[in-house]
């Protein structure tokens, strides 16, 4: 939506919108000097200084469409207020900010780009629709290169934001996906003892070619990280609510690119015919 072309008026609820993310109290919202700033720098009016931030930045900008009937007024302030230099000491807010006005626009068939420009954008008709597009779980974790198993197993608590259950959904992916490529039941550590084996029973399914004393401690050592994903991730969020839990994003997100490690692991695992005296030899 370059500046130059047609933009008829916006919605007073979309406007409004756009000013309680803006405008909000505290972070990541622009503070009042900000919206003034930028109030002057647009030419526009300035703002009622008798109502509060984000009823007065409403009024300002849905008055400004009305004389010549355009919508240019808001998309300029948008375009400014996210233009990416003005964060450059704090990249986070811009982020945050972005992904804020997003979740609202979203239901307006419109998002603001990484470059900081309104533009033209899939549209939403429900709540889980817009979380789900606007999505900054999902953009974040994909942007990380989480493995594609991941949304598959907690889609829908990626879309509800709720990191508790999406962590232990998560975690299931791993055990439901050895299940499925060996054959056995079971969960925990008798599910990977029968298939990555112990210190007198071979492994079912290998990670390498566990050939060398090297790999056999990398095929090893996959196996304990299977052992503790279960035991810190798995076990904890079955037997708690998450009432009690405290999830941080940074931990999810770390959380969540372990995931996708194992998956690529077992990705390219495979079941070794070789026979018990090649592992006895590496046992």
């Amino acid at each position: 939506m370059a500046n130059a072309a047609p933009v008829p008026p916006f919605a007073p609820e979309f406007v409004r919108a756009v000013c309680d993310v803006l405008a909000q109290t505290g972070s990541p919202g622009l503070s009042n000097s900000e919206v003034d700033q930028l109030l002057a720098q647009l030419g526009l009016a300035g703002r009622d200084a008798s109502l509060n931030k984000r009823t007065s930045l409403f009024y300002a900008l849905h008055n400004a469409q009305v004389p010549k009937q355009t919508g240019q007024p808001v998309l300029r302030f948008i375009n400014a207020a996210m233009a990416p230099i003005r964060y450059t000491s704090d990249p986070k807010r811009f982020d945050a900010l972005r992904s804020q006005l997003n979740e609202v626009m979203v239901f307006h068939s419109l998002a603001v780009s990484k470059e900081g420009r309104l533009r033209r954008a899939s549209g939403a008709r429900t709540l889980s629709e817009g979380a789900k597009l606007a999505g900054r779980l999902h953009g974040e974790l994909r942007h990380r290169g989480a493995h594609e198993l991941l949304f598959q197993y907690c889609d829908e608590e990626l879309v509800t934001r709720s990191l508790f259950h999406a962590l232990s959904e998560a975690a299931k992916s791993i055990p439901d996906r050895v299940r499925q490529m060996t054959g056995f039941a079971g969960d925990g550590a008798a599910l990977y003892d029968q298939v990555f084996g112990t210190n007198t029973q071979p492994p079912f399914l290998f990670i390498n070619a566990f050939g060398s004393e090297s790999e056999v401690s990398e095929h090893r050592g996959f196996k304990n990280l299977l052992m503790g994903i279960h035991g810190h991730y798995r076990n904890p969020r079955a037997h708690s609510s998450r009432i009690s839990a405290n999830e941080q994003l940074d931990d999810f997100y770390d959380a969540m690119s372990l995931f996708s490690y194992v998956h690529r692991r077992l990705d390219t695992a495979s079941k070794d015919p070789r026979p018990r005296e090649v592992y006895a030899k590496n046992g």
